[in-house]
Parts: C-alpha cells; sequence; structure tokens
C-alpha cells in the first residue's frame, strides 16, 4: 500500500472509532502490537488482536456511551508502511465529564492492515480526568 491508502486506512479507524463501530477491529493484523506509554494506567505493550480489543474496550468504556467521541484529525503523515497521526480527542467520560487532550499514534500498516501502534498522549491529564 502507498501513502494515500494508509492515511485513508487511519482515517476510517478514527471515523469508525468515533461511532462507536465494532468493525473497526477488521482494521487490525491478527498479530497486532499496541504499546501505550509507562505512564499511563493502562502503560505497557499489548500483543495480539484479543489482548488490543482488550485494551481498547476498557478504554471505550471510559467514555460516555451515548455522546460520540470526535477525533480531531491536525495532521497525517504516511509512506508505504507508516501513517503517524496528529489529533485532539474531545468527548464525554461515563461520568459526564468534558475530555479533551492531544494524541499522536505512530501506526505500522502491513498488507493493509494496521500491524502496530505506539499511542503517544497527555497522560497527567488523562490521569487528572479519569482519576487514575
Amino acid at each position: 500500500m502507498g501513502a494515500p491508502e494508509n492515511r485513508a486506512l487511519i482515517r476510517e479507524y478514527l471515523d469508525r472509532i468515533g461511532r462507536g463501530d465494532p468493525s473497526f477491529s477488521d482494521l487490525f493484523a491478527d498479530d497486532i502490537v499496541w504499546w501505550v506509554p509507562p505512564g499511563s494506567e493502562n502503560g505497557g505493550t499489548y500483543e495480539g488482536k484479543a489482548a488490543v480489543l482488550e485494551l481498547i474496550g476498557g478504554g471505550l468504556g471510559q467514555y460516555s456511551s451515548s455522546d460520540p467521541m470526535k477525533f480531531i484529525i491536525e495532521e497525517i503523515v504516511a509512506d508505504e508502511d507508516w501513517a503517524s497521526v496528529q489529533l485532539i480527542l474531545e468527548a464525554k467520560t461515563a461520568k459526564g465529564d468534558d475530555y479533551r487532550n492531544f494524541y499522536h499514534i505512530a501506526f505500522r500498516i502491513r498488507d493493509g492492515r494496521i500491524a502496530l501502534a505506539k499511542e503517544y498522549l497527555d497522560t497527567k491529564h488523562s490521569a487528572d480526568i479519569f482519576g487514575h
């Protein structure tokens, strides 16, 4: 795949997550690896689709199920194997609080699927909002 296809894949992933569409997992390789900064409550490396889906499911459970998440994409930079997105996530927490945080996620793409994600965010702000 080339850079345009990889940018489109990441936009599709964010669109599905934002809508609460569980088919987002179809965009993952079976052996996907997701890394979260060690300063986060869920910091660590998650290997395999089941582990990554458990991580994401737990994260999504912290947000309101009745208010869609909004991803404001500032930039996506891509080449043949990678797509990196800089974005702002705006959402309501499950407790009704406003959440707005800045993210950078580097995605490695293999055979049209997300094979690796390295997620960077303001972990202090996240801990302040979610109480972790």
